[in-house]
């Protein structure tokens, strides 16, 4: 995993659609205007503004494995579905 040196570059690599870990192996992705936290099979969304706030002293690194860890066309079709 690639560190993450400074949080402005933290605030990019979201915004290019790239998952972000921390050291406690938390997940940040950033859609529909919000920043996605998942852990210990949990989630919740933030505004960029509060996630800056509440994370700008920690250590992020980029998210590398083969495959992905979240399909975002099932996660919006699993919303669609459920939302009716």
């Amino acid at each position: 995993m690639e560190k993450i040196n400074s949080f402005s570059e933290v605030i990019i690599h979201l915004k290019e659609k790239e998952i972000l870990t921390t050291k406690n192996k938390d997940f940040f992705v950033y859609k529909k205007e919000k920043v996605f936290r998942y852990f210990n099979g949990s989630c919740f969304a933030i505004s960029i503004e509060d996630f800056i706030e509440l994370y700008k002293k920690e250590t992020f690194f980029i998210y590398e494995e083969s495959g992905t860890f979240i399909d975002n066309d099932k996660d919006e079709a699993y919303y669609r579905y459920y939302k009716k």
